[in-house]
């Protein structure tokens, strides 16, 4: 009887052992590609609320 659940446990060892794939499976369909929104310029306005919220955080950095 010993024998028998020494094997097994050598064969479950032996079967446990594998490496598992490192990467996932790639499957057709999905989408590999992005499409950026077109940019758009900055007014005056936000740039001056940028250039504020920056002093602010350099403020608080600083101190």
């Amino acid at each position: 009887m010993k024998r028998i659940v020494l094997i097994a446990i050598a064969i479950l060892g032996l079967c446990a052992c594998r490496r598992a794939s490192e990467l996932p499976p790639i499957h057709d369909g999905y989408a590999t590609t992005f499409i950026l929104p077109d940019p758009v310029d900055l007014t005056a306005e936000d740039r001056d609320l940028i250039k504020a919220q920056q002093a602010e955080y350099n403020e608080a950095i600083n101190k």
